[in-house]
């Protein structure tokens, strides 16, 4: 009998085993670094082969960016539920700004962990497929806030695509400052100054 079963999709069980193999590798790389940190070893930790594991992901790195891609999406829906239950223009960009900052320390011990992995997930062909999408699902959303903004009269007028890349430039800048440096960066101060100088700049009196 021939399965119904689409080509690339996958089933409930081998979904929960990707979850389960993405968590246990974040918790080998967070306790014994990720050069250190072999799939022969996260393979033993979560109890089965490492052949499960190439069966999911085909080297170390592909495994770190998919983790990389899950947090990076539980950020966007933290954020959004977040922003979208606001009503004002302002009150959307300034929770935002807020959220952010919020799931970073909320999850700094996975960022400080993955961060020694590097920021560097080109793949051997040269393409990176996930990082133009991130920023275009990221940069969108916060040029609709934005734009939003501009329309109801609540910000002054501006290129919605510029400063949406501006702000999250600063965002993400702060937060790579604050995974560098957790103790001595006052990820409170900065989120101060950063609504601040938005304050000045964009909203109208």
């Amino acid at each position: 009998m021939k399965s119904n079963r689409k080509r690339g999709t996958r089933t409930f069980i081998e979904e929960a085993r990707r979850r389960q193999i993405l968590e246990i590798a974040l918790e080998c790389i967070a306790q014994r670094g990720y050069k250190s940190t072999t799939l022969e070893w996260i393979a033993s930790k979560a109890g089965i082969s490492k052949g499960v594991i190439y069966y999911h992901f085909k080297t170390k790195k592909e495994l770190v960016g998919q983790i990389w891609t899950a947090l990076i999406d539980e950020l966007f829906q933290f954020r959004k539920a977040r922003v979208d239950v606001q009503t004002s223009s302002k009150d959307k960009l300034w929770t935002y700004v807020d959220a952010q900052f919020q799931f970073i320390l909320d999850h700094i011990k996975k960022f400080i962990a993955l961060s020694e992995a590097g920021f560097d997930l080109t793949s051997e062909d040269g393409g990176n497929p996930w990082s133009p999408a991130i920023n275009e699902r990221c940069f969108g959303y916060l040029s609709g806030i934005l734009r939003e903004g501009q329309e109801r009269g609540e910000f002054r007028e501006h290129c919605s695509k510029d400063l949406a890349a501006v702000i999250q430039g600063a965002i993400d800048g702060i937060g790579l400052e604050v995974i560098a440096d957790p103790d001595g960066i006052d990820l409170e101060g900065c989120k101060r100054e950063l609504l601040h100088m938005l304050e000045a700049y964009l909203v109208k009196k």
